[in-house]
């Protein structure tokens, strides 16, 4: 058994998908203004807050329910999980200029997408209430994601079952890692909260 650091490394990233490769779909990036600048393995969404930007990328609110940094959900806008950081630096003029022939390709950033077929690996967190185990119990399990301001990652909350604020569903957890402490689980994105562009 190991017992596992949450660290910037611990990013969420696919794990399998039937036909062998995830689904990927490119979007633009939002053009406002934030310190939330996206990083590779952070879950991101649409921006639901400026009419204008509906159709554009951010990192997915992590304010939500009654949990501080709990993962937002409920507002269907989840797409999945960066596969690739930020151009900008979080101004508005900060992304790189449009190159190529398309436009605003420079402010295009690769995503997961977040469909019913995909897995994803990803980190425990107990959320300071003691160690996480990886766990067959955990299995069939509904958890929040959380976001760790200091790590820059969301972790899979192991102890908060409160289902008005799950956002994935536990699936399996990797053989290697059974026993571990805060160790890697498999799981989905919870339907409830995903995107329809992220599932057609």
């Amino acid at each position: 058994m190991a017992d596992w650091a949450g660290t910037s490394n611990s990013l969420i990233r696919p794990y399998r998908h039937p036909s062998g490769s995830p689904p990927i779909r490119y979007y633009e990036e939002d053009t406002c203004a934030a310190t939330a600048i996206i990083r590779r393995g952070d879950v991101v969404s649409f921006d639901t807050v400026v009419a204008s930007a509906s159709h554009r990328l951010l990192r997915a609110p992590s304010s939500g329910g009654d949990g501080t940094n709990l993962l937002q959900v409920g507002v269907t806008s989840l797409l999945g999980v960066a596969a690739q950081g930020s151009t900008g630096d979080g101004s508005t003029t900060g992304l790189q200029s449009s190159v190529g022939t398309r436009a605003n390709e420079g402010k295009r950033i690769g995503v997961y997408l977040a469909d019913p077929q995909t897995e994803f690996l990803g980190y425990l967190s107990s959320a300071g209430a003691g160690p996480a185990i990886a766990s067959r119990n955990l299995i069939g399990l509904r958890r929040p994601l959380i976001y760790n301001r200091t790590e820059h990652n969301f972790f899979i909350d192991s102890t908060n079952s409160t289902a008005a604020l799950a956002a994935v569903v536990i699936t399996d957890i990797p053989s290697e890692s059974v026993g571990d402490t805060n160790g890697p689980v498999i799981f989905r994105f919870m339907s409830s909260n995903v995107a329809v562009g992220a599932v057609q």
